[in-house]
């Protein structure tokens, strides 16, 4: 009998849209973050990708149901909506689509649960597909080149998402514990970094996060009031635009006889100059569009990448930067929007005088400028800010 009360007051149950969010984030989580591991050696990244998809109508249903939006915001939200659908249509990917729906459906849900749920999956999730590709479960990509170290991918599908994975899990972490970072915490994500970047020789990720230990004892010293540090702090916000114009424009005018331009490319690798094939190629729309590109992610591409161990094929073609990235793949209006969006957030934690979120998007912004996963919530949760609930860092400082 009482066995029989119980399971009918657990299925009576009232369900709320904080619940519903957080089963949609594990459920779009879990496979999204596999498509980016050798996993898909025995699950094919389609179906991980359509078992993603059971997130969306969890959404919606909070989203219409559970949140009280009035008739004339439900228009403007599916007008949003709308969008995504057009840009995850246009460009083949869902991204844009999944990122839309996840930052509407976070109002009301509290933003520090969000980036707590994201920092305990991520750091379960990358340390276990990097033990289980050391025991030979799932292939450890390795790449040979005359020009660099050997680099490992630790399971992920290539060695710079390994890196960026370590990056946004740093961030996540600084978000968390923003009022208690000590030098323990700094010194400890310098050591994970250098040991990452020793790895998989991702330089530019390692260096993003030195610059993450100044940047977050800025932000500590601003929020408490020390003024050099408030004034310095207070530009943060225009990092996001600044950055994506510089990008942009470097991208677009590069010109490989410019000896300043032959210098940078050099610098970053050659994005820069593969982002401007991709001007070159394709032409910037509304909505976006399909894209064809050869990388070195995966077992195919890991491949293709030991068969060039001299020098970069000539075939090879992928956009890297974020910035170039979503105003090619996704078209001008998902661009602006989320250039518009971080704006927002950076200078609403400005005027309210909390800087941790500024500091954060200073430094996706520079990482954006080099990598391409702004729009991918397995890495960067941080765009949910937008709707959530906000969490004040002083009222949670216990």
């Amino acid at each position: 009998m009482d066995l029989s009360k119980k399971t009918h007051q657990l299925f009576n149950a009232p369900i709320s849209g904080t619940q519903l969010y957080f089963l949609a984030f594990v459920i779009y989580f879990i496979p999204a973050y596999l498509i980016d591991t050798t996993f898909t050696v025995y699950l094919s990244w389609s179906k991980l990708r359509i078992i993603s998809y059971i997130a969306i109508p969890i959404l919606l249903l909070k989203i219409y149901v559970l949140d009280n939006w009035n008739w004339r915001q439900l228009i403007i939200v599916s007008v949003f909506l709308i969008i995504g659908v057009l840009g995850w249509r246009a460009a083949k990917y869902p991204e844009i689509l999944m990122m839309m729906v996840f930052v509407i459906g976070a109002r009301g849900v509290s933003f520090n649960e969000i980036i707590s749920w994201y920092f305990y999956l991520s750091l379960s999730f990358i340390m276990a597909i990097a033990i289980i590709s050391l025991l030979n479960i799932i292939p450890n990509l390795t790449y040979y080149s005359m020009l660099r170290p050997t680099r490992y991918s630790l399971g992920m599908a290539y060695t710079t998402f390994v890196a960026s994975h370590i990056v946004y899990i740093s961030l996540a972490y600084c978000y968390l514990r923003f009022s208690k970072l000590k030098w323990i915490d700094y010194l400890a994500i310098f050591l994970i970094g250098l040991v990452v970047m020793k790895i998989t020789d991702t330089r530019l990720d390692f260096y993003e996060m030195i610059l993450l230990i100044p940047i977050m004892i800025i932000a500590q010293r601003a929020e408490k009031g020390q003024k050099y540090s408030r004034y310095f702090a207070s530009f943060w916000w225009i990092a996001t635009p600044f950055l994506a114009s510089i990008t942009l424009i470097s991208a677009y005018f590069y010109n490989q006889n410019n000896h300043i331009f032959f210098k940078l490319n050099s610098l970053l690798s050659g994005r820069l100059h593969l982002s401007h094939v991709g001007f070159e190629r394709y032409p910037i729309t509304l909505f976006g569009r399909k894209i064809v590109e050869h990388s070195f992610g995966g077992t195919k591409g890991a491949t293709f990448a030991n068969h060039n161990l001299f020098e970069l094929s000539t075939n090879y073609f992928y956009l890297d930067s974020s910035f170039v990235r979503m105003l090619l793949v996704w078209g001008s209006i998902v661009f602006v929007l989320v250039i518009s969006t971080i704006m927002w957030i950076t200078i609403r934690g400005t005027a309210h005088k909390e800087y941790v979120l500024p500091a954060i998007f200073l430094l996706i912004a520079i990482n954006a400028v080099l990598e391409p996963h702004i729009l991918q919530i397995i890495y960067n949760p941080f765009l949910l800010a937008l709707l959530a609930k906000e969490t004040k860092f002083r009222e949670i400082k216990e």
